[in-house]
This record gives structure tokens, C-alpha cells and sequence, in this order.
């Protein structure tokens, strides 16, 4: 440890390796629980709040995909890391203002919940070299102050999306209530998947389950996690 307190380079590399490992064994054991084929689920490092230096320390110990839910982070981050080989996530809530910006530096966004979000993520879709994947994110309880639309609105914003040239219609996303079981709320996702693919074939992705519930989700379907805190351990306070 440095005299500040903070870990070295070394240490930090340790702790990320030791996080990604443990992380990437419980996404195998919850695979084989569920009976279904290893490797059938993507771990997302979100790296909110960290630094760039984690995000090349976790590329060179085998990470692929990142998410970031801060426009203003993911743009610094990106362009101190234009050269990595990554997938870059915007899995926060994303504001209108912010949308353009984030269309032009992420591979996917996970937290579409407005019809008003899709035409302006496509304003500039001549200018990406692929798609926008977009995820429609799923208010679970229909709680207001939550973010994402009810279920009932699903299937209309997912034609919304993929209505729209320069975007491709991903899937689902949700974030567990909490004053609901995990598994009650993956369950539930899972049936609104089922709709939305039945409509939509293409759109397979689900992402759902964070570090304190991504077994449940995987139960339950997930494709994609997002884990956090259980890889980089708890964010950096302010200053």
C-alpha cells in the first residue's frame, strides 16, 4: 500500500483479477444450476466512477465489455481509451440532452424508456460504422420515481426502436425493485422477453442482475449482467 492508503499498481491488478475471477465463477455456477451452456451469459464490468487505469487493467486480464451510466465519464474514458478492443455499455438513465453524445460513444444502450430517446440515438446514425443496439428498459413495478417504462408500454417503445434506421432492437433490460424477490422480478422480465421476441426474433438480449442478485438473473434468462462492485470493489468517494 502507498502511504495514502491507496492500493499500488500491483495490488490493484490482484484485487481486479481476484473480482473478475470470482465473478466470472459465479456466472458459471449459476449457468450449470440452470442448466444451461457455459459461456451463455456476457459479463459487464461497470466501471462508474473508476478510473480509466482499471478499465485497461481489466482489458489486459481478459474483460471485453464495460458499462458506464455517466455521459461525461464515458466520453473521457473512451477517448483515453480509443485504442482498446472493447464493447462499451451505457447502462445508466440516460437524458435527452445527453442522448446524441452517447449514441456516438457506446456499442449499446441499455436503458431506452422514452419513445422521445429513439429518434434523437439515430439522428446521427450515418455516422456509426454499426447499428446502436438499444435495450428497452422494463419498470418491473411500474414505480414512478424508477426508471423504465411498464410493462404494458414495452412492446410499443420496441417498435418505436426498431422502426428506426442506424438502431437494432436488442432486448430488454431491467434492475430488480427492491422491495421485490430478485427471482419474482426476473421472472416476470423473462415473460415481457418472451413477448417482445416473439414480435421482434432478433431482439434475444436480457439484461438484468447486478453483483448482489446475478444468479437469480441468470436463473431466470439473463444474457448479460452488469457487475460492479463485486469486480472493482466499492467506488471511489468524491475527491
Amino acid at each position: 500500500m502507498t502511504t495514502e492508503g491507496r492500493p499500488t499498481a500491483p495490488d490493484r491488478v490482484e484485487a481486479l483479477r481476484d473480482g473478475l475471477r470470482r465473478a466470472r465463477d459465479r456466472i458459471s455456477r449459476a449457468e450449470q444450476a440452470a442448466g444451461r451452456p457455459a459461456g451463455s451469459v456476457t459479463l459487464i464490468a461497470v466501471t462508474k466512477d473508476h478510473p480509466s487505469a482499471d478499465i485497461s487493467r481489466l482489458v489486459d486480464l481478459g474483460c471485453t465489455d464495460v458499462g458506464e451510466s455517466k455521459e461525461q465519464q464515458l466520453r473521457v474514458k473512451r477517448g483515453e481509451l480509443h485504442e482498446a478492443q472493447l464493447s462499451w455499455h451505457f447502462v445508466g438513465r440516460l437524458q435527452r440532452n445527453k442522448a446524441v453524445s452517447v449514441s456516438q460513444l457506446c456499442d449499446v444502450v441499455h436503458s431506452v424508456d422514452d419513445p422521445r430517446l429513439p429518434p434523437l440515438l439515430a439522428r446521427q446514425a450515418e455516422d456509426r460504422p454499426t447499428p446502436l443496439r438499444c435495450l428497452v428498459q422494463v419498470n418491473i413495478d411500474g414505480a414512478p420515481q424508477r426508471g423504465g417504462v411498464p410493462a404494458g408500454e414495452v412492446m410499443g417503445l420496441c417498435d418505436v426502436v426498431s422502426s428506426l434506421g442506424g438502431l437494432t432492437l436488442g432486448g430488454v433490460m431491467a434492475v430488480a425493485p427492491p422491495e421485490w424477490q430478485a427471482e419474482a422480478a426476473f421472472e416476470a422480465l423473462a415473460g415481457i422477453a418472451a413477448l417482445v421476441q416473439a414480435q421482434h426474433p432478433a431482439a434475444s438480449w436480457i439484461s438484468a442482475g447486478m453483483s448482489s442478485d446475478m444468479e437469480s438473473a441468470v436463473q431466470f434468462g439473463a444474457t448479460h449482467v452488469r457487475v460492479g462492485t463485486a469486480i472493482l470493489g466499492s467506488r471511489p468517494s468524491a475527491g
